[in-house]
């Protein structure tokens, strides 16, 4: 017969298993929150949603996209009048940033080339989107539509490129004219060359020329001014003395006109006196008649009229 195991013993093992089931639950748990954190299931989605008229290349889970950004995902798809009807998830915080008049489209991360994603164009409009809004899609094109237009637009190219061609056929003989007088022009080139550069020459020394006569013009106005600049103060001198000069010789005159006016103011009183006595003189009766005035002998004028009477009578 076995022994039965001890009670304590089995007690603890269960104890370990409920620890270990207990902390997988945990490790699950936090996994599972990591995961729907990563989706998104723990934060408010606004549904906005465009329908479709083929879903080639769009699925649930396919990146959405803002200025590069991505800001929700595509939720669920389903068919409706006229298309498909695709869902897309937009998390809360940044549908205010979508403006009224947005649309989507279909486009690659790379160009032709990359990852498909949901790209949403803003509008121009202020006012944002409400939630669960109908907004326009844009499909992608595909590489056939791609080609098509490439051609559409290269076809017109090709066209002008054979017509040219077709005129430089039947303008053979214009060409080889052409290139005939190039190749003469070509020849002269190193003729034109050296004259240029005679020119260049020549112009070279008229410049060095005019640079040694502009300093020897230069030199000599030096001098000059020097000379001037020397001159300029012995003539301030010279004119200072004879202003000097000048000066004195009107201050001599006054002082000699000053001494002089007594011996005028004494001609003057002297020559009163003498006219006294000759006056004085000429009263005297003795020598009275020896200063009588000598007149001429006129006769009136009332006796030329006079005589003219007596004459008529």
């Amino acid at each position: 017969m076995s022994k039965p195991l001890p009670s304590g013993r089995f007690s603890r093992l269960v104890l370990k298993v409920n620890v270990f089931l207990l902390i997988a639950l945990a490790m699950v748990g936090g996994f599972m929150g990591l995961v729907a954190y990563k989706q998104g299931w723990l934060v408010h989605q606004s549904p906005l949603h465009f329908v479709t008229a083929n879903a080639l290349g769009i699925n649930k889970g396919m990146p959405v996209k803002l200025h590069g950004f991505t800001i929700g995902q595509v939720g669920e798809l389903s068919l409706a009048e006229g298309g498909v009807d695709v869902q897309l998830s937009i998390l809360g915080q940044y549908l205010p940033r979508i403006p009224q008049g947005s649309f989507a489209r279909h486009a690659r991360e790379s160009g032709v080339i990359g990852t498909a994603v949901i790209d949403i164009v803003p509008g121009r409009s202020m006012m944002p989107l409400a939630e669960g809004a109908l907004i326009p899609f844009e499909p992608a094109r595909g590489v056939s539509e791609i080609i098509d237009e490439f051609r559409r637009q290269a076809v017109p190219a090709f066209n002008e490129i054979k017509q040219a061609m077709a005129q430089v056929g039947r303008s053979g003989e214009d060409i080889s004219r052409i290139l005939a007088a190039l190749r003469q022009e070509v020849e002269q080139l190193p003729a034109t060359h050296r004259a240029v550069r005679e020119l260049v020459q020549q112009t070279t020394k008229a410049t060095l020329e005019l640079n040694r006569q502009a300093g020897a013009t230069l030199a000599a106005a030096e001098r000059a001014a020097g000379t001037v600049e020397q001159a300029v103060p012995l003539l301030s001198t010279k004119i200072d003395a004879a202003a000097t000069q000048l000066k004195k010789t009107g201050e001599e005159a006054q002082a000699t006109l000053k001494s002089a006016r007594p011996l005028l103011d004494q001609g003057e009183s002297a020559a009163r006196e003498a006219g006294d006595v000759l006056s004085a003189a000429k009263r005297v009766w003795p020598l009275a008649d020896s200063f009588k005035d000598s007149s001429d002998g006129m006769l009136p004028i009332d006796s030329f009229e006079a005589q003219g009477r007596g004459r008529g009578r």
